[in-house]
């Protein structure tokens, strides 16, 4: 399964692993997101939250593929 995380106007893409959390993909979307920033300069990233693309927010001990589907 692939995800799409958005930071902003930027968005990451995710190859997710079957049994992940959101916080498996909150951990690799912003390590990803990181390696983008330092090509500028600039890498502190905190993440506060994570929504799904209605607006919902997700629960990051809650089991990715209960939650989203392919591509989502």
């Amino acid at each position: 399964m692939k995800v799409t995380v958005t930071f902003g106007q930027t968005g990451v893409v995710v190859p997710c692993k079957e049994g992940w959390t959101v916080r498996d993909l909150i951990q690799q979307a912003t390590q990803r997101y990181r390696k983008l920033l330092e090509q500028e300069g600039d890498f502190l990233v905190r993440t506060h939250h994570v929504e799904y693309c209605d607006g919902g927010i997700l629960d990051p001990d809650d089991i990715l593929s209960d939650l989203v589907e392919d591509k989502d």
